[in-house]
């Protein structure tokens, strides 16, 4: 049976920023079971940042520009595999991606065009393996029709080894999640989410009217179904691409996060972020020479927080979250 559909419209400070960005959009386009666990997904994570806290880290600090610079010609091999598994001659091996018909976002009845490709693999043990994709709307050209204020598809595959380089598609979560912006779901990596929990950790946000936002979202991976544990908590907002001499307030302010064992000995790890940045105001009663800027009086923020699975989703259970809404 294929994962039960996830909320496709997420209430987060995204909303009003697409809204206001869809006045000028352009068709710019930028850019399971975990059986075998903890050594598995330890192996393919990079060094994680060391913890401020006794405790386990089972999740790396990331940047949105690391996912495709740390595939190895390996990995990328694996993926091409899997995508012609999956697709079968819908795969183009020239552009490496597939054009192909997927369940539509919302209702999961109608058949749409798509142009998948595949943002990570992973192999899970005993001949099994998942293939998560990023979808975007096809053209009748082939190509993908995505605007700035449009938002990836996440697709999630899994796969069963039945010979020497071949595989066979066990079970399909197609289209279960839109995130990002300019077709792109974001930086999509693996995490462990505790002990034989295996994750999928997205960073996904936008920009525009020169403001910024970026959240996380986390989903368990589980086996054939992909579960939605977060619908996304704040990383980081800015407004500095706006800050002219009219703005009163200007802010940049972003957070780094890890998972350390839960404190209430719960099975999903806690999620554990720190924040740091700052925020500027114009000073007031500040008399200005012809052309010059008004001064700024300058307050650095700093903040923790612990996020912890109540059974349903993660929620802020102790400091806060600092990050401005936009």
């Amino acid at each position: 049976m294929n994962a039960p559909a996830l909320p496709m419209n997420y209430r987060t400070p995204l909303t009003v920023l697409m809204a206001c960005a869809m006045l000028v959009a352009c068709s710019d386009k930028t850019a399971a079971t975990a059986t075998s666990a903890a050594a598995d997904i330890a192996a393919d994570a990079p060094a994680s940042a060391p913890l401020a806290e006794t405790g386990t880290a089972t999740a790396p600090v990331t940047t949105d520009d690391k996912n495709e610079a740390m595939k190895s010609d390996i990995d990328r091999a694996r993926e091409a595999e899997l995508m012609r598994a999956v697709f079968g001659k819908d795969y183009r091996a020239d552009s490496d991606d597939a054009l192909t018909e997927l369940s539509d976002p919302d209702q999961h009845i109608d058949k749409l065009s798509y142009v998948v490709s595949a943002v990570a693999s992973k192999l899970l043990g005993n001949g099994r393996a998942v293939l998560v994709a990023n979808a975007e709307t096809a053209n009748t050209e082939g190509t993908a029709e995505s605007a700035h204020v449009t938002q990836g598809l996440l697709n999630v595959f899994f796969l069963t080894q039945t010979g020497a380089g071949k595989w066979k598609v066990t079970k399909r979560a197609e289209n279960i999640a839109a995130l990002g912006s300019s077709g792109q779901l974001g930086d999509v990596q693996w995490t462990r989410l505790g002990q034989d929990k295996l994750g999928l950790a997205i960073r996904h946000g936008y920009t525009g009217q020169g403001y910024t936002i970026s959240q996380l979202a986390l989903f368990e991976v589980g086996d054939g179904a992909v579960t939605l544990l977060s619908q996304g908590i704040d990383l980081h907002s800015d407004n500095m691409g706006a800050c002219t001499e009219e703005m009163d307030e200007c802010w940049d302010v972003s957070g780094n996060w890890r998972f350390a064992t839960a404190q209430g000995g719960g099975k999903f790890d806690d999620l554990l972020i720190d924040f740091s940045g700052f925020k500027e105001k114009i000073k007031a009663g500040v008399k200005l020479k012809p052309d010059q800027d008004p001064p700024r009086a300058s307050t650095a923020i700093t903040g923790h927080a612990r996020y912890v699975f109540d059974g349903k989703t993660y929620k802020l259970a102790e400091g806060s979250n600092p990050v401005p809404g936009v």
